[in-house]
């Protein structure tokens, strides 16, 4: 009997112990369901492919192959897709550090209109202007890699904007891992960028990777289309897959790496600097850390979430996890100085957290005072053009879908300017460099390198304040009026002041008939609307902190191509750029007085008091020289006193006569 009571016992043990282990089991059992190599080598990639109904697909198959329904079988799609490169129709992640922004250009009316769901400082979010998520997929769908607002599931109605939804026909852009994981020259940027202009979105995954050949254009089918009819389906773009990346058991081989390759960065982080000439690219260098064998993702590292590190000084990554060692202080400096999350203390420093990755050097910057690294940015010194006495014109690959292959003239919109000195102006970032510096006026006043753009639209008066209005709309308003075929810089700006007011007004009083605001059309930092009569074009300047502007990281020079390398004179010297660099506001609009603004009005020091500094720090030398030559003359007058001195004659001391 007590051998029953203590096996009993033992089993009501166990049973409460698998009832309390279940949950935790089950947890780990859900969080594990995705497949796990774990091994430094690549896994070989021969799969099943799935098409967007879920359907496994074979060389008969005509439907297109679905990244969601094939990778996320293997891979968590839900976290990944929260990534910060999925995550640009999200209002719910914080906006961190300015970044570039969508620009809307449109040739015909000559705008330039900077687009951004973050909130970030004198951009425009595109809801607010009536830019549905599926305007913004077609027009800058080829420089993300799907999702964010390409696959957005809030769109007004068709009520709401007199657009129908052509999702159902042009399919959903969704996140194509291929984009960035697919080997090198395994990835037909191209391929994929003209299917999504043709509205196949959901074809573009798998012409990208040469699976088959799309025939078909969504673009062509009228927005009555149902493709649930099935008298009707066979309209819709069909895919005729080649039968030799099938294997016998109709598995598909993917050359699939890792860590992406540059040259999936390339495809929208590449910039070209028009103030050379493109024949002199072959002279160019690349930054110093590819020149030195390292790759992008080295430093701009994710894990699953793919929260991309950026790499600032002060970044605060959304997994909780220290990112300090991977910007330019917390690797090439000490950690005491370097690490500057204040979640972990300097002392006892983790492994992660320890400066010198890749065997960093630690800068000498011997004779620099430590004043600077209170006002300037490593950036600052260390990346992008050096400064020069006017900002020059570069493109970028997202603002002018560099590498495509077409004649891109130098005026092309939008016009972009770099580099700009001047404080982060974003109000986020300056709140988390003030958490870690300690200061929020010294987070203002460090400086980095900008790029910049003016905004150029029509809009209308709202009080104040200048709302720009929908830029198809516009056309639609203005095409009579304006008489732009292809470019409005050509053919409107570069007839002169006289002939492009004339067409502005005339633009502007069509727009007139169809809002019931005051139209404007905004240009290069300035505004121009009717007066009373009707008849003369008026002008007056905006804010000078209208224009657009965000940090740049890259490409960073040796340190003997840095800024002050050649003496403290490149900075110092009445004359020097870095203060008294001249901006000049860029626009469609001709313009006879632009607006101008310089380098020490956009950072916020008194212009007369810089030039006066610098001129007594260009006469230092003198001085010292002049102090030497004192000192040493003060010093021989003091010793020839000394020595006069010592040499005078001592009076001997009289002796008493004894009686």
């Amino acid at each position: 009997m007590r051998t029953s009571a203590r096996l009993l016992l033992a089993a009501c043990w166990m049973a409460a112990f698998a009832m309390w282990e279940t949950p935790c089991s089950a947890q780990a059992a859900d969080a594990s369901r995705f497949a796990h190599a774990d091994s430094s080598s690549r896994y070989v990639h021969w799969i099943d492919l799935y098409d967007v109904d879920n359907r496994r697909i074979t060389p008969e198959s005509t439907r297109p192959y679905s990244p969601l329904n094939t990778c996320g079988r293997c891979h968590d799609h839900e976290v990944i897709s929260h990534g910060w490169h999925f995550n640009a129709f999200s209002d719910t992640v914080p906006a961190g550090r300015t970044s570039e922004p969508w620009i809307w250009t449109d040739e015909r009316t000559g705008t330039q209109l900077p687009l951004s769901y973050r909130q970030h400082s004198q951009m425009f979010d595109p809801r607010d202007l009536g830019i549905s998520a599926w305007e913004m997929t077609v027009k800058f769908g080829d420089r993300v890699p799907g999702g964010g607002f390409a696959a957005a599931a809030e769109q007004p109605s068709a009520e709401d904007t007199g657009q129908a939804d052509r999702r159902p026909i042009s399919g959903v852009l969704e996140n194509d891992c291929m984009v960035c994981h697919a080997a090198s020259g395994g990835y037909d940027m191209t391929a994929r960028r003209e299917q999504i202009q043709l509205q196949n979105h959901a074809w573009a995954a798998t012409a990208a990777i040469h699976l088959g050949s799309v025939n078909g254009r969504a673009d062509r089918l009228p927005d009555n289309f149902d493709p649930a009819d099935a008298a009707q389906a066979g309209k819709l773009p069909q895919v005729s897959y080649d039968s030799r990346r099938f294997d016998p058991a109709g598995k598909v081989f993917l050359d699939l790496v890792r860590k992406p390759d540059n040259n999936a960065c390339y495809q929208c982080h590449s910039q070209q600097d028009l103030s050379a000439s493109r024949s002199l690219r072959w002279q160019h260098d690349q930054d110093v850390h590819l020149r030195a064998g390292m790759s992008c993702v080295d430093c701009h590292r994710n894990g699953i979430d793919h929260h991309t590190v950026r790499g600032f000084e002060g970044e605060v990554h959304p997994s909780g996890q220290s990112v300090a060692t991977l910007s330019c202080v917390g690797c090439h400096v000490s950690g005491d100085v370097a690490h500057t999350d204040p979640r972990i203390g300097v002392e006892g420093l983790p492994v992660s957290a320890r400066p010198g990755r890749f065997g960093a050097p630690m800068p000498a910057h011997a004779g620099i005072p430590p004043v600077h690294f209170d006002l300037l940015s490593c950036t600052s010194c260390h990346a992008g053009p050096p400064p020069s006495d006017e900002p020059g014109a570069i493109m970028t690959s997202l603002s002018h879908a560099l590498g495509t292959a077409t004649h891109r003239p130098d005026d092309q919109l939008p016009l972009l300017r770099s580099p700009v000195f001047m404080p982060l102006s974003d109000t986020q970032a300056v709140a988390d460099a003030a958490e870690d510096r300690g200061s929020a006026q010294a987070a203002r006043r460090k400086l980095h390198p900008h790029r910049v753009m003016w905004p150029a639209f029509w809009g209308q008066l709202d009080g104040e304040r200048i709302v720009p209005l929908h830029p198809e709309s516009v056309y639609t308003w203005t095409r009579r009026a304006l008489r732009v075929r292809r470019d409005f810089v050509t053919e409107v700006s570069a007839q002169g002041t006289e002939a492009f007011n004339q067409k502005v007004l005339l633009a502007l009083a069509a727009i007139a008939e169809q809002i019931e605001g005051t139209p404007v059309y905004v240009s290069a930092g300035k505004v121009y609307r009717a007066d009373a009569s009707r008849e003369q074009l008026l002008s007056e300047p905006l804010d000078e902190q209208a224009m657009v502007a965000w940090p740049v990281g890259h490409d960073v020079r040796p340190a003997n191509w840095a800024l002050g390398a050649q003496g403290c004179s490149e900075c110092h010297r009445p004359d020097a750029p870095i203060f008294t660099g001249t901006l000049l506001a860029a626009g469609p609009a001709p313009d006879e007085s632009p607006v101008q603004v310089t380098m020490a009005g956009l950072q916020g020091i008194d212009a007369q008091r810089q030039r006066l500094w610098n001129q007594l720090f260009a006469r230092r030398d003198q001085f010292k020289l002049i102090l030497v030559a004192s000192v040493a003359i003060t010093g021989l007058m003091l010793l020839a006193i000394a020595v006069r001195w010592l040499a005078r004659p001592v009076a001997q001391p009289t002796q008493e006569v004894q009686p």
